[in-house]
């Protein structure tokens, strides 16, 4: 049965893995981020059930055929709406041995001894890169981090940490008066994922949004709702990095406010994309104080140019993960087994090896040389928006996301909202349905008061994650979009 890898076909096992990878490698160095829209009506052709097999080297040149054109390729340089490029080739690598050599990380003894200690290490130079202080290493509780499929994950169960910081033994004895477990959030820039976490938890839609002003808390505001629900607050929740406009919260304000009203309110960070300016020596200064913070979720597959999907939550205190341990006889009751420390994750392959070799292979300092390039690029475009008639700045650029709005011509702005929405809303459509860039839309309010105070927006969004971005890609695009708006216009 020459499906199943052994030694008798490795010729052919070969073949076809090198045909695999040579499919890979000519998706990733695509001219456009995507080649066909795929017709939701020929959903059918996909379902039908495969009773009779396709011999591998056939079904591989079907695939490249008829489903690798519709594929979205994150990799290509023209896909500037987020910063996941996952072209690091180091990366690749780890992806590929991790899968060929099937650790599964829930024990260690047994299933996954090098591997455990290779994710250890990981999450200790992540540790270190952020400032939290480094015990020496006996056991699985004094590593102070785990490894997650994705920043949800990591949300999710530092809220689970916090709720069981703030009710002790509440895994056990269950969620009572659910309203009291409430979880503070900037309005209008948090994650979804925070929401959908405390009701996961058992501590329903207790999430209460604060004003902010230019995308951080308004720290007055922030006073007000911690004394008005004192005692019911299991958690305040900032931003290195939001999703929409990668601002940096200011952390050490944030911090002493919550810490003088309640010492004992979990203070959680999502620096899913800020985490990797503590690579560079020049701008790890913006996210001072992260360190103070009781846990800090990062999403390296965002960051380092690896492929899907991983993340780390690192906690300040490691012994807390025990608020959270699981016990079964299934899960080896050993030093090392990480079972014990990830909830909602059973076995566990070994994601983390891609994030050790693309570290190993460019090393911190390199690292954050990328890091430099990519917000260097990003304040380069912001330069550019600011001096086009056609486009205005939404955000202050804090670290690699440019916000911005064509407008015809903003020397001469009717600032009718509605019409604007519309147009940028155009421009994105036609923008998904060419497939030569991308570029992200979302509604954002006006936080700044750039348009109107307030006023809800749904602008364009930049990311320059891919290293392979240079200047003359930024005047491409912009470019592009007001060739887009000439056709649409023409049109009309």
């Amino acid at each position: 049965m020459k499906e199943i890898l052994k030694i008798e076909n490795k010729k052919y096992a070969y073949q076809c893995l090198n045909q695999a990878l040579n499919m890979g490698l000519n998706f990733k160095l695509e001219k456009n981020f995507k080649e066909k829209n795929f017709n939701v009506d020929n959903l059918n052709d996909l379902l039908d059930n495969p009773v009779e097999g396709i011999e591998l080297k056939e079904l591989l040149k079907y695939f490249e055929k008829e489903i690798i054109p519709y594929c979205s390729n994150f990799s290509n340089k023209n896909f500037m709406g987020f910063p996941d490029s996952g072209n690091s080739l180091a990366g690749l690598s780890g992806a590929i041995l991790a899968d060929f050599l099937q650790q599964n990380l829930i024990n260690s003894s047994f299933c996954a001894p090098i591997a455990t200690y290779i994710e250890i290490a990981v999450i200790k130079w992540f540790r270190e890169l952020l400032g939290y202080k480094i015990i020496p290493i006996n056991s699985i509780w004094d590593v102070g981090g785990i490894i997650t499929y994705g920043g949800t994950g990591s949300n999710a169960t530092a809220m689970l940490l916090a709720r069981e910081n703030f009710r002790k033994n509440t895994m056990i004895n269950g969620v009572n008066n659910a309203s009291d477990y409430k979880i503070i959030v900037p309005k209008g820039i948090n994650h979804y994922s925070i929401k959908s976490s405390s009701m996961w938890i058992g501590c329903g839609n207790n999430v209460i949004e604060v004003e902010t002003d230019n995308y951080r808390y308004n720290i007055q505001e922030l006073k007000k709702v911690l004394l008005a629900n004192k005692g019911k607050i299991m958690s305040v929740v900032s931003y290195v990095g939001d999703s929409r406009t990668m601002t940096i919260e200011n952390l050490k304000e944030v911090y002493q406010t919550v810490k003088e009203i309640d010492k004992n309110i979990w203070l959680h960070v999502d620096a899913c994309h800020g985490f990797s300016l503590s690579f560079s020596d020049k701008l790890k200064n913006k996210i001072v104080g992260i360190e103070l913070f009781d846990s800090i979720a990062t999403d390296p597959h965002k960051v380092l140019n690896i492929p899907y999907c991983i993340s780390a939550l690192l906690i300040k205190d490691p012994h807390k993960f025990k608020l959270i341990t699981s016990t079964s006889d299934l899960i080896m009751q050993e030093d090392f087994a990480w079972g014990q420390v990830t909830p909602f994750i059973g076995s566990k392959c070994w994601i983390s090896l891609k994030i050790w070799f693309m570290m190993k292979n460019i090393g911190i300092k390199k690292i954050g040389k990328i890091i430099e390039q990519r917000c260097e690029i990003a304040n380069i475009l912001a330069h550019k928006i600011n001096n086009s008639k056609h486009f205005i700045l939404i955000n202050e650029v804090n670290i690699n996301a440019v916000v911005f709005m064509y407008v015809k011509d903003k020397n001469n702005l009717k600032k009718d909202i509605k019409k604007i929405n519309l147009l940028n809303q155009r421009i994105y459509s036609k923008m998904l349905e060419e497939g030569i860039y991308y570029l992200h839309s979302f509604s954002l309010p006006d936080d700044r008061g750039i348009m109107e105070k307030g006023a809800i927006l749904t602008p364009l969004r930049f990311m320059s994650g891919n290293p392979n971005i240079k200047e003359e890609d930024l005047n491409n695009i912009l470019n592009y979009i007001i060739k887009l708006v000439k056709e649409l216009e023409d049109n009309e």
